[in-house]
């Protein structure tokens, strides 16, 4: 009994010596962390440092923004245009024509002669002024006929047509494709054209700055 006893004061006086060395180890870290004599010039030196490293922030101007002052677009001023005084009349003739025409070869035209001598290549040529189309004769378009006349018209210095000549007249021929010179037509197309091309007026040629007659060509062209 007494040397179990012995071992159990041993074992007690050991666990109390080593409660006492953990409590001085405690308190020995407690009082070196709480008074170590560098700790305060570290702290001194990162708040100074850290004091140091300020950032400087950009001094703002207060700006107003001025009122924005509506802006009117230019006025762009337009071209003037001038508008011909051309005058387009459709003429349209109650014809009963019964055309035997045997042939007859035009050749060149004779002009006749007038108070004016005519020029054929003045400074300014004529400009058309009225023009008046004849209207294809209802036989015509309902036979499909497709026909065109090259009139020649002799101009006087008030822009008047004195004469109207029909330099050539030509006919579509549906087996060839072809438009073919012919003499006339059994349509009545020559006494059309050329009544309503002796309608026409003109603003007549100039040469050396005045009117003179001169000759101006005309194609109209019947059926589609």
């Amino acid at each position: 009994m007494r040397h179990w006893d012995l071992i159990e004061r041993r074992e007690s006086a050991y666990f109390f010596r080593i409660q006492i060395a953990v409590i001085c180890c405690l308190i020995l870290f407690i009082l070196l962390f709480r008074y170590w004599p560098v700790g305060d010039g570290e702290n001194r030196l990162m708040i100074d440092s850290l004091n140091e490293d300020r950032i400087l922030m950009p001094e703002f101007i207060e700006t107003r923004q001025q009122p924005t002052v509506e802006r009117v677009a230019p006025v762009v001023p337009r071209p003037e245009v001038t508008v011909p005084d051309e005058e387009i009349v459709d003429v349209e003739f109650d014809l009963e024509l019964t055309v035997d025409d045997t042939g007859t070869d035009f050749g060149p035209i004779p002009f006749p002669e007038g108070p004016g001598e005519i020029v054929e290549q003045p400074d300014r040529p004529p400009n058309v002024r009225r023009i008046v189309e004849p209207v294809t004769p209802e036989k015509a378009r309902r036979d499909g006929v497709r026909v065109e006349v090259i009139v020649r018209y002799i101009v006087s210095e008030n822009g008047e047509v004195e004469e109207a000549f029909i330099e050539e007249m030509r006919m579509y021929n549906r087996e060839t494709g072809r438009f073919e010179t012919v003499t006339d037509t059994e349509y009545g197309f020559r006494e059309i054209t050329l009544r309503a091309a002796e309608q026409w007026l003109f603003h007549p040629a100039i040469y050396q700055d005045r009117p003179v007659r001169s000759t101006a060509r005309h194609r109209f062209t019947f059926g589609n």
